[in-house]
């Protein structure tokens, strides 16, 4: 991947905050949609009112991790239960408990998921889940080796626990934790035999970056970390399986320990530019931003420790973030088009499995299952005849319910607990399009395309939509929903 030319800016000025003269609906625009999933009216005029800083610390007040359910609490106590369940038992009988297990393992992971997007859904949590999504991506566990839902569940509440506190805190914390220790093997990390995996991705995928390290320091930093071991979904460390003898990482040498170890990483002068590196892949572009311009964060960031919300305040507020190269040029993740979705729409998520999940997988993307360690690497990869194609249905689908007669009674019932709850508006009413119908068309057409296109519809597009609903000014309220799938399923809507 070649790395950007960025225009008109210096390395020097990159990370200085963004001038007040330039704070204008534009950008504020750019920040919403980057730093959450949409740009919501009422936070634009928060945003307008009160600048950039006062914009970006509301983006995450308030914010919320989601909670867990019982059936959460559930399978924590099968997992826990399950080796002394089959003890004595034949194994037919051993096979129906697993079998069981399985199934509802599959259930409560749907739950999680589709609990996740409504809470990601919520304006106040966005931003943070955003930000939750970040480091999911860079701590990567998978639900496929995983499978335990207590554990996924946890992991993501470390990582949201430890997000905005120093960098060393919250890789320390990700080593102890249960998901991490059985994806990466520490369990299987003990003193005489150590495991090589959880240090090789600690340096290569989690601080440091590829060529930043040698062999040697992999297999000395393994040994600082045995003993480490998750039981009933709880860290433990073993000290009979610690080998406390002296390692040398990174040409020191010590009895060093797990955190010993991160510290250590941080140490290097790698450390300073991998996460920024990172960072901007995430909110910025898919193209590697020049190490000219890193390293100047990285060094600033060095000298506060590591301090997140430091990074997070810079990051968000800097010339560079803003920087018009970085307008409109990022695809949407399946997670931020169907996330944007809801909020551009004003939408519930519709509390059922069946439609969301298969819509998800259809577009590339699993709640906590990337494809592997290096996680969703995403960019033009979301997008292909397949994906495009599911996006377009998932926009179809929130204009037009299902009969009720397709419903199961468990999906009644979810709808009508939903809607108990204040959660009703799943679907595109004919209310809402009566609203958009009763603006002339031209303005119409300006109003959507302004609220939800990053960039503007080509010339002949514009025309051709403004034409159409001319043509159809005696059947608004279907011509006015035709333009707005349209919009929503253009090339234009795919991108942030």
């Amino acid at each position: 991947m070649k790395n950007l030319v960025i225009r008109n800016l210096e390395p020097a000025q990159a990370w200085l905050p963004l001038k007040k003269s330039d704070w204008n609906e534009g950008a504020a625009r750019h920040l919403l949609r980057r730093i959450g999933f949409s740009v919501r009216p009422e936070a634009l005029k928060i945003a307008m009112e009160e600048g950039l800083g006062p914009a970006i610390r509301q983006a995450f007040a308030g914010a919320k991790v989601m909670k867990p359910t019982d059936s959460l609490q559930e399978v924590a106590e099968d997992y826990r239960t399950m080796r002394q369940r089959q003890e004595g038992l034949p194994e037919k009988e051993r096979r129906k408990i697993r079998q069981a297990m399985n199934r509802k393992r599959r259930t409560t992971m749907e739950e999680i998921t589709i609990n996740w997007l409504k809470n990601a859904s919520m304006a106040q949590n966005s931003a943070f889940e955003k930000w939750g999504l970040f480091w999911e991506n860079l701590f990567v566990v998978t639900a496929q080796k995983v499978k335990n839902p207590a554990m996924l569940y946890h992991y993501q509440t470390t990582l949201r626990r430890y997000s905005f506190k120093t960098l060393a805190e919250l890789a320390k914390a990700v080593g102890r934790n249960p998901a991490m220790i059985h994806f990466l093997d520490l369990q299987q990390n003990k003193k005489g035999s150590p495991n090589e995996n959880y240090a090789r991705e600690l340096f290569e995928l989690f601080l440091l970056g590829e060529g930043n390290y040698t062999e040697k320091d992999i297999k000395e930093a393994a040994r600082a970390f045995t003993g480490y071991r998750q039981v009933n979904g709880q860290f433990r460390f073993i000290p009979k399986q610690h080998d406390d003898g002296k390692k040398t990482v990174f040409g020191k040498t010590g009895n060093w320990n797990g955190d010993d170890i991160v510290d250590l990483a941080l140490q290097e002068p790698a450390a300073r530019t991998f996460i920024p590196r990172e960072l901007c892949k995430h909110y910025l572009s898919d193209q590697v931003i020049p190490d000219k311009y890193l390293q100047p964060l990285g060094d600033k960031w060095a000298e506060r420790n590591f301090d997140l919300t430091w990074l997070a305040s810079t990051f968000f507020s800097s010339r560079l973030f803003f920087h018009p190269q970085f307008r409109g040029n990022k695809i949407k993740s399946p997670f931020e088009f169907l996330i944007g979705l809801l909020q551009d729409l004003d939408l519930d998520l519709t509390p059922l499995p069946r439609r969301v999940l298969p819509a998800l997988g259809g577009m590339g993307q699993n709640y906590l299952n990337p494809p592997n360690v290096r996680g969703w690497v995403g960019g033009q990869l979301w997008i292909n005849s397949a994906t495009i194609i599911q996006r377009r249905l998932l926009v179809e689908g929130l204009f037009n319910p299902p009969h009720r007669k397709n419903l199961n009674s468990d999906e009644t019932m979810a709808l009508e607990q939903a809607r108990e709850a204040g959660q009703g508006r799943f679907f595109v009413t004919r209310r809402q399009g009566e609203i958009w119908a009763g603006l002339p068309p031209e303005e119409r057409l300006d109003h959507m395309e302004k609220q939800w296109l990053a960039n503007p519809l080509e010339e002949e597009e514009r025309k051709s939509l403004i034409r159409f609903l001319l043509d159809n000014q005696s059947t608004p309220l279907p011509a006015t929903r035709a333009v707005a799938i349209t919009l929503l399923q253009s090339p234009q809507y795919q991108l942030a």
